[in-house]
């Protein structure tokens, strides 16, 4: 049998290759953030024997990850001697505010997992539940600490998206799902007499404490603590209800019935503001939140994402009536629903 030719010679492999082997990046990375590369170089170390020496690393090993991390991006380097790129002073650098080196964790953490999508795909049944309630305790304290850095940063922009008038009538903010409060303590710091209702569970929440203390705002918030499903929001007390990225986990039914609740929840006028993965309306793009709804298949019962139409058609539905959005430096716009 002869081979078939190419349909078009102007298409090539590199997309494939380069798609087949995008797992050893996030690995060599990963292993960069373990070993502490980042950090012993913001500390003086520059040529590869140093680094080594100081992650107890063999001097082979440590340059040429060095130099996948100079192919990466995120060193840059002169002879023998290596130095930071902004990205990875900014974000990789343990100690710094807006340090992501913990997400190496999760990152580990979901390699065997999505080592099995053909199964989960072929049976449409999750290798784990994070949604859980006994797994969703021991897993959400450490996502939520590594993923302070970029809730924060989101959320510093939306409250620039918001007008002086809606910020002027936030004085009572309910966070569902509050995690580290990242969303809530940036308006918290742009509302000073603003008060903040968290619901999470236990296990969670003395990790909200501990960075609500940390921005010294431990006189404003109040702690509702369990499972969400079964905590009353309330009717008609809170100016700001944050749903950050809480929906995907719950799923369709759930999700829909927490944007009800927080209709209930809101005074007239009153404003939900929704952070979510959500790709366009004919999932086609953008890539991360088409490969985050995998990430759904494979870890909950019932998590998925949902496009904008659909959130519009529960929105109205739950009774709002403006939704918009606010661009903000992540996956997908915030939605921003009045009452």
């Amino acid at each position: 049998m002869s081979e078939q030719p190419l349909k078009d010679d102007k298409v090539t492999p590199h997309t494939v290759m380069q798609d087949l082997w995008a797992g050893w990046r996030a690995q060599a990375l990963v292993a960069a953030i373990e070993l502490e590369v980042f950090t012993h170089i913001s500390q003086g170390k520059r040529t590869a024997k140093e680094i080594a020496s100081a992650s107890s690393s063999s001097d082979d090993g440590m340059r040429r990850l060095l130099d996948a991390m100079v192919g990466l991006g995120y060193l840059d380097k002169t002879g023998d001697k290596y130095k930071l790129e902004p990205v990875s002073d900014t974000f990789l650098v343990r100690g710094n505010k807006s340090y992501l080196g913990e997400m190496a964790y999760i990152t580990r953490n979901g390699w065997d997992s999505w080592s099995h999508l053909t199964d989960v795909v072929r049976t449409g049944q999750p290798m784990e539940t994070i949604d859980a309630e006994e797994k969703g305790r021991e897993f959400f304290p450490k996502l939520i600490s590594a993923l302070f850095p970029v809730s924060y940063t989101a959320a510093r922009a939306a409250v620039s998206g918001f007008s002086e008038d809606n910020l002027d009538r936030i004085g009572k903010i309910l966070d569902v799902a509050a995690g580290s409060a990242a969303w809530s303590i940036a308006f918290a710091e742009a509302v000073p007499g603003s008060m903040v209702t968290v619901i999470d569970f236990p296990e969670v929440t003395r990790i909200t404490r501990q960075f609500v203390e940390k921005f010294k705002m431990s006189d404003r918030y109040v702690y509702l603590e369990g499972n969400m499903r079964e905590i009353n929001f309330g009717e008609k007390q809170y100016d700001l209800v944050i749903l950050g990225q809480i929906i995907h986990s719950e799923g369709k039914e759930f999700g829909e019935k927490l944007i009800n609740r927080s209709y209930r929840a809101l005074k007239d006028r009153g404003m939900l503001l929704i952070a979510e993965m959500v790709p366009n309306d004919t999932r086609t793009a953008p890539v991360m939140p088409l490969l985050f709804a995998l990430n759904m298949l494979i870890q909950t019962e019932n998590g998925d994402v949902f496009t904008m139409r659909e959130y519009k058609n529960w929105l109205e539905k739950a009774g709002f009536n403006q939704v918009t959005t606010i661009d903000v430096p992540a996956p997908s716009p915030l939605i921003l629903a009045k009452k």
